[in-house]
């Protein structure tokens, strides 16, 4: 007769989980850390340089040099983006649902990406630790529809009440091919459904969009 985990085996699991999940957030926090002292600081401090030589040249600088501080300018932005990706904004005290509404009202507003966000069942069926993996995985998806996607519009659906819970962003945009390999972004979501025992798929066809769902565990 085959029995499930014991109660002991399940909770040496969750201890080796935690384990696991605090050595990859110490990683990504020492990662952070270098790209901010190192990557962030050096471009930071050359585009001060720039703006110097911008006013001494009455804003009439050579094209050449104007388009590399065009350069250092968009490299600042997504290193401060990958940093933010790093170090994943906590969930603030009214929950996911008003965190991704409020972000959703920013991409509106700053990037002119309209984000309906729509939610079966109230986030407190699913657990607290998967409440944040499903905040940082959509804000994820929302950052890569930004990016790479060029739609004008963005969907958000979450079924907290589903079992396991279900998550997807889609978009209509450029899409991409099946053989392009996966980014940062898609990896580093990938391992955050993995670190609670869900799973991450993704959908694309070129020209017509892409889907990201999150599996919650079973």
């Amino acid at each position: 007769m085959t029995t499930g985990p014991s109660r002991v085996e399940a909770r040496h699991e969750s201890f080796a989980q935690q384990a696991v999940d605090d050595a990859v957030a110490r990683e990504r926090s020492r990662i952070a850390r270098e790209l901010h002292d190192g990557v962030a600081t050096d471009l930071a401090g050359a585009i001060s340089l720039f703006k110097v030589y911008l006013e001494r040249t009455k804003g009439q600088p050579d094209e050449i040099l104007k388009e590399a501080f065009d350069i250092l300018e968009r490299s600042l932005k997504d290193v401060r983006e990958s940093l933010a990706d790093l170090r994943p904004a906590a969930i603030g005290p009214d929950g996911v649902v008003v965190d991704l509404r409020q972000q959703a009202e920013e991409f509106s507003r700053l990037y002119g990406i309209r984000v309906e966000l729509s939610n079966v069942g109230a986030e407190d069926l699913i657990a607290a630790q998967h409440r944040e993996v499903v905040a940082q995985v959509v804000r994820e998806a929302l950052t890569n529809v930004r990016r790479h996607s060029g739609s004008t519009i963005c969907r958000v659906k979450m079924s907290f009440a589903a079992r396991p819970f279900l998550i997807e962003v889609s978009d209509e945009g450029r899409g991409f091919a099946a053989n392009v390999p996966a980014g940062y972004g898609l990896m580093g979501m990938r391992e955050r459904a993995a670190g609670i025992g869900g799973r991450l798929e993704v959908v694309s066809t070129p020209g017509r969009g892409t889907t990201v769902f999150l599996f919650g565990p079973n």
